[in-house]
């Protein structure tokens, strides 16, 4: 293996496990397909097989670091006004109560849900969420999640080097960058809407309900599930 194959699988890890964490705001979509490309044009020093799994360790070990934050920190982590901004106590009262029966599935749900799955992470660990399972859940998105977006990637950037065109690149790759943009942005909307009653997630199940003893309130202190379940089935 040589420096330059090594520099390559670094930056691959760093940015995955940078975006992971949050630091950029980035999607790891972005990240996946960043490792895609650059095996795909340097096939001859970066080999599929480590770039893969330098994506889903980078992936992983932020993951990881996040459901430790939350268990070294435990339920008052989220007093914090950026937490706040990200996961409000009524959503986290309620996942936290789907954890309980459907954990594997919440933690498998959440890749998909850029906004919410930080959150999600550090509420794995905040809840003392079993770490073998939550461990089981990473590695199998890392494992077939990542080699989806990984594999497609690659065959997306061999077809535009196909064409033989720069004007292809030049065009390919804003499209692309502006499809994921809109993907995070859509989900960050349907996600984080900035409203006295923001939708349901799906983590939540359309019931939106919550623990007996723990009713959800909206911003005027008024109970919100019902409105939350219909705002869900109207979206």
């Amino acid at each position: 293996m040589t420096i330059e194959a090594l520099g390559w699988y670094a930056s691959i890890f760093g940015w995955l496990f940078l975006t992971g964490i949050g630091i950029p705001p980035v999607p790891e979509e972005a990240g996946i397909l960043y490792a895609a490309s650059i095996h795909s044009l340097h096939p001859e020093v970066v080999d599929w097989p480590f770039a893969w799994a330098a994506t889903g360790l980078g992936i992983m070990c932020a993951d990881v670091l996040l459901y430790w934050v939350g268990r070294w920190w435990g339920p008052r982590l989220f007093e914090y006004r950026w937490v706040q901004k990200v996961l409000s106590t009524e959503r986290r009262q309620r996942i936290e109560h789907r954890f309980e029966q459907h954990g594997m599935k919440i933690l498998l749900m959440a890749r998909l849900l850029p906004p919410l799955r930080t959150g999600v992470f550090l509420i794995a660990g905040a809840s003392k969420y079993s770490f073998v399972k939550f461990l089981t859940a990473d590695l199998i998105y890392a494992v077939f999640g990542v080699g989806l977006f990984f594999f497609g990637g690659t065959y997306l950037v061999d077809l535009i080097k196909s064409a033989g065109h720069f004007a292809v690149y030049i065009v390919a790759v804003p499209v692309v960058g502006y499809g994921l943009y809109r993907y995070y942005r859509f989900l960050r909307d349907r996600e984080l809407k900035a409203s006295p009653q923001p939708p349901v997630s799906i983590l939540e199940g359309p019931e939106g309900k919550v623990p007996e003893g723990q009713p959800a309130k909206n911003s005027a202190g008024a109970p919100a599930a019902a409105h939350e379940a219909k705002t869900a089935l109207e979206g």
